[in-house]
């Protein structure tokens, strides 16, 4: 199996502390020390969010439609907002109202503070109606 940028050592402790193993348990599992457990896993953890840094400046070249939702947008309106721009361009976005608000919640926690934007957020929308936030 193909592990792209995961050594197999990284992705054992990915997949032993996904299925509930403390980092202490995970070493036992591997025959190592917890902190090595914990480097591990820290390094393997940088590499994923690096990968997702890539892949979404990837999409962004290939990125039709960019909209941008404004500081004090109410978190129930921005699904129309960007299903709006999308129509506009007559591009289907593959989002529904509940999977752009888990997008906003996932990947902007910090920009939602009591159900209003407290920063601008900006979604892209490439040709094919693929959503992505940055």
């Amino acid at each position: 199996m193909k592990l792209g940028l995961l050594s197999q050592k990284q992705y054992k402790v990915l997949k032993l502390r996904a299925r509930g193993f403390t980092q202490l348990e995970a070493a036992r599992e591997l025959g190592t020390t917890r902190a090595n457990v914990s480097m591990i896993e820290a390094r393997a953890r940088r590499k994923i969010e690096k990968a997702r840094e890539t892949l979404a400046a990837n999409e962004s070249l290939q990125s039709s439609h960019k909209v941008v939702i404004e500081i004090g947008t109410k978190l129930p309106e921005i699904p129309m907002l960007v299903l709006h721009e999308g129509d506009r361009h007559h591009i289907h976005v593959k989002s529904d109202i509940v999977k752009i608000v888990r997008l906003v919640k996932m990947h902007k926690p910090n920009c939602v503070k009591n159900g209003v934007l407290t920063r601008n957020i900006v979604f892209t929308i490439n040709e094919k109606g693929k959503l992505s936030i940055s």
